[in-house]
């Protein structure tokens, strides 16, 4: 059992969820199936990472693909484990929110709403372990099926075609990241991205398109201002369970790709592109901080909040420094906590209070909404990167890296480094005038407060955050460690 740690994180999440769709009627019992086989990754990534370091399965060798293995190493880890936290405490959230959004619907599908997502979970965790182009695509191809349904069927507004609209744009990120992949396995005899495969340089002139497509279909995949469309749409609109999925955790996984394959096997090339993957982080932080500034629906500002949190990770990245690689991946953690607390926050008002989401029907809800108030709160501080919260560390380095980066370049630099201070202000402006206009200020109605369902996941991912903020170095250690591992032997 020790050989086949992290097949079992996957495996019995797997079996989970069959469990739950034979149990389809009775749909507590569907729950706890789905929730229990989801808390089992959420003990093994952490466990395995304290007792090992890095850890690698048993490998299967695949003619002509290379090997398939899964590796959970101080790179992966903080997204493993903020994949892990998320997916086993929104699963136990769902049961109260789905109750109600079942009635709505006026149709019950326990079994095959937590089949849907519990491999949708899988799938997720699936992606960051795999070291190969064929077997990351498998499990991408798994978590864009399973919620492109999830959204289908259990959405708001015109679902159908929302849905259709995600299927369509996170499709063309997938097939141009396999496209790119193909080229690469072509070329090398072996689609293995981990370890670096030797004689990268043998792709000579197709290293540009190959890039290119790689991280075009990545950058899709993260919703990067241009490629952004589809998010506000998909996010909004699905049900706020799959919702606290998909924003916080599904996204950032794009980012974590870029760094897994871009960066150590690319950077070189990445370089000359430096100014302009800045430039597009900090279009892409203003403009959804922008957006999110104006907007009265309060899942659909928390949508536009994702983007600008792409942009963070985004900027991290186009630093091409250990520092702002550290900085990147400790944001997706930061934002798949955080931002899963505030998709929480909107499911109890649209769950409890009549779909209420327009944020101009709002105002006082914290006199009868306490819990959910304070939790919102630590959620919006930490998007903005303020202590107590994780986002604090993960702003902070992007923030340090991004500058020593933008001073290095002389006035054209220091002039888009003013930008970037105002992208970094816009964030706790929203989030503030937001918590103002949603929880305080005269009362306009009498909220009805969150059950203990909702409430406790909330609370023990909230607890989880301020836990990482008090020991950083939890995740902060392993993940430099790795990074500066690696770009000694890149060097």
């Amino acid at each position: 059992m020790i050989g086949y740690i992290t097949e079992v994180a996957l495996a019995i999440p797997f079996v989970g969820g069959l469990a739950a769709l034979a149990l389809n009627g009775r749909g507590k019992a569907a729950m706890w199936a789905s929730a229990i086989s989801l808390l089992i990754p959420l003990i093994i990534v952490p466990v395995a990472v304290l007792a090992y370091g890095s850890y690698y399965s048993p490998s299967i060798a695949m003619p002509g693909l290379g090997y398939f293995q899964l590796v959970l190493d101080g790179l992966n880890w903080p997204v493993a484990l903020g994949i892990a936290v998320v997916t086993f405490l929104i699963s136990i959230y769902s049961w109260p929110y789905m109750n109600v959004r079942f009635e709505e619907l006026g149709r019950k599908s326990w079994g095959l709403y937590y089949f849907l997502y519990t491999y949708f979970s899988a799938g997720m965790l699936g992606i960051v372990l795999s070291n190969n182009f064929i077997l990351f695509y498998i499990f991408l191809e798994l978590s864009l099926i399973t919620s492109f349904l999830l959204i289908a069927l259990y959405g708001y507004g015109n679902r159908q075609r929302i849905s259709f609209i995600y299927l369509i744009w996170t499709h063309l990120g997938g097939f141009m990241f396999l496209i790119g992949g193909f080229i690469y396995g072509f070329v090398l005899h072996t689609f293995n991205f981990i370890p670096v495969p030797p004689g990268i340089s043998s792709l000579g002139y197709l290293i540009g398109p190959v890039v290119l497509l790689i991280t075009l279909g990545l950058l899709i995949k993260m919703a990067v201002f241009g490629v952004h469309v589809w998010l506000p749409y998909a996010h909004a609109e699905a049900p706020t369970p799959v919702s606290a999925l998909l924003s916080p955790a599904m996204i950032g996984i794009g980012g974590y790709a870029i760094i897994r394959i871009d960066y150590f096997l690319f950077r070189g090339l990445l370089l000359s592109y430096r100014p302009l993957l800045i430039a597009l982080s900090v279009v892409t932080i203003i403009y959804g901080g922008l957006m999110a500034l104006k907007e009265n629906d309060f899942k659909r500002l928390l949508a536009y909040s994702s983007v600008a949190q792409m942009g963070y990770m985004l900027m991290g990245i186009a630093t091409l420094t250990p520092l702002g690689i550290v900085g990147a991946i400790l944001q997706f953690f930061a934002h798949a906590v955080g931002k899963s607390i505030l998709f929480s926050s909107s499911g109890v008002l649209i769950a409890k209070n009549n779909n209420l989401r327009d944020i101009n029907k709002m105002g006082g809800l914290a006199k009868s909404m306490p819990y959910t108030s304070a939790l919102a709160l630590l959620g919006f501080m930490d998007i903005s990167g303020l202590p107590p919260t994780f986002g604090f560390f993960s702003k902070l380095f992007i923030l340090i890296a991004v500058g020593e980066v933008l001073v290095g370049m002389g006035w054209g630099g220091i002039a888009l480094l003013a930008f970037v201070l105002i992208g970094f202000g816009l964030t706790p402006a929203y989030s503030f005038v937001a918590m103002k206009r949603i929880f305080f200020g005269p009362q306009k109605l009498k909220a009805v407060e969150g059950d203990l369902m909702m409430l406790v996941p909330m609370a023990i991912i909230a607890a989880i955050m301020l836990i990482a903020f008090a020991f950083p170095g939890l995740l902060f250690n392993p993940l430099s460690a790795y990074v500066k591992q690696l770009v000694v032997m890149m060097v």
